[in-house]
């Protein structure tokens, strides 16, 4: 995970423990001072788990740390509140939900797989099983209610991505399908000034920073100097006609030798997207939120790494375009069968369902995008979709007017890898 993901989880789980925790008291349904002991160590835990420093300190381990630390607080609360019939039994699913939306699956999965003995231990040591097999009932809720969640997400998690590819496709009856359009005339310069925007704009983010540092008679960073070199061997290639680009007519880029072994490519989709993810934050600074979870350490699909950067910069870029300040930008990545996806959810100006089914047409731009008073030519998508169907991937927008966009793409994973 990348960027501390998973902190708006947590303190959506630490509120909502309060919640009951106070709620307990004022019913008179548990110990008070036990209660508010508990209140305290929550608030107390949520404190130290979004201090920097504790981040950096514990790294991959803050997540597990946090959910343990969460799951103790509940199981304690439900004892001193009536085990099996204890409103605290609601939060375990409840946690688990907040994990698997804030923190990703395998912190999903780590709390399923440790809570269902824990919360089976508590009962057997506070409780004396039941006789009746009616009684039963509640106990096994307690216990089986977050397994239950985690099996349900996992099955709808597995279809989401190509269920959301199928109706994005689909438009709706109470719309007349519009005229085709008359097919533009492509202009390979155009296409090339619109790929080289992102890497350039990149470039002066990094040399900024490299420039502040030599003032204060800093060495520069090392990560900004690595990733400065990036987008420059970036910028290089798209000039020169790699990851599958025609040179631009009346150019001296060479061809192609026809003879030449060509390897299968493949990219890393946590590495280009982490590095993407930080330096739009330094590009952005406080105007938007920008989270990148990653389900997986890795995520190695079949495609050119160059043409994949170029199609996840045009979606991160546009959800940043038409997102006002404030707004959050919400990039997740992880695995669906035999493919990696990646999904891009936004806060900002959404679509409507006639801009929606025409969002991948080549210069096509909204009514909604040209109010905005945003610059553009409506290139974006429809390059991006070229360059996924290219390497074998799919594409699909979900999005409302008003409530912001979700895209969805698609890759199939390096042969050998899941």
């Amino acid at each position: 995970m990348t960027g501390a993901p998973g902190a708006s989880s947590r303190v959506a789980a630490s509120g909502l423990f309060l919640l009951f925790s106070l709620a307990a008291i004022a019913l008179g349904s548990g110990p008070p001072k036990t209660l508010a002991l508990l209140s305290s160590g929550a608030v107390l835990a949520l404190l130290a788990q979004t201090r920097p420093a504790v981040g950096r300190a514990f790294g991959p381990l803050l997540s597990p740390l946090a959910l343990v630390t969460d799951l103790a607080l509940l199981l304690a609360a439900a004892w001193a509140t009536g085990g099996a019939s204890s409103p605290f039994g609601l939060l375990l699913p409840g946690r688990l939900a907040l994990a698997w939306h804030g923190e990703g699956r395998p912190a999903a999965r780590f709390f399923a797989v440790v809570s269902t003995p824990a919360s089976a231990l508590m009962l057997a040591w506070s409780e004396s099983a039941p006789r009746e097999l009616s009684r039963w009932f509640l106990p096994a809720a307690f216990v089986l209610a977050a397994p239950a969640l985690l099996v349900a997400l996992e099955i709808s998690g597995a279809r989401a991505a190509d269920s959301a590819l199928a109706s994005s496709r689909a438009v709706p009856s109470s719309i007349a399908p519009a005229a085709d359009p008359a097919p533009l005339e492509r202009d390979a310069m155009a296409d090339l000034v619109h790929d080289l925007k992102s890497p350039l704009s990149v470039i002066r983010i990094y040399s900024d920073l490299i420039r502040e540092s030599a003032s204060r008679g800093q060495l520069p960073n090392r990560e900004h100097l690595d990733n400065l070199a990036r987008e420059v061997e970036l910028a290089e290639k798209l000039v020169g006609g790699d990851s599958g680009r025609r040179p631009i007519p009346g150019s001296d880029a060479p061809a192609a030798a026809p003879e030449a072994t060509v390897l299968p490519a493949t990219a890393d989709l946590v590495e280009i997207l982490g590095s993407l993810a930080t330096a739009y934050r330094l590009g952005q600074g406080a105007r938007h939120r920008i989270e990148f979870i990653a389900e997986r350490p890795q995520l190695t699909v079949a495609a050119d790494p160059v043409a994949l950067q170029r199609a996840l910069r045009n979606v991160i870029e546009n959800a940043l375009k038409y997102t006002e300040d404030g707004g959050e930008i919400r990039i997740r990545a992880g695995a669906a069968g035999p493919h990696a996806f990646v999904v891009v959810k936004d806060t900002g100006i959404g679509m409507t369902p006639e801009e929606r089914a025409r969002a991948f047409d080549y210069a096509f731009r909204g009514t909604g995008a040209v109010r905005s008073g945003r610059p553009g030519k409506g290139l974006g998508l429809a390059l991006t979709r070229e360059i996924l169907e290219a390497n074998g991937g799919r594409i699909a927008i979900s999005s409302e007017a008003g409530f912001g966009s979700e895209v969805t793409i698609l890759l199939p994973f390096q042969r050998g890898t899941r």
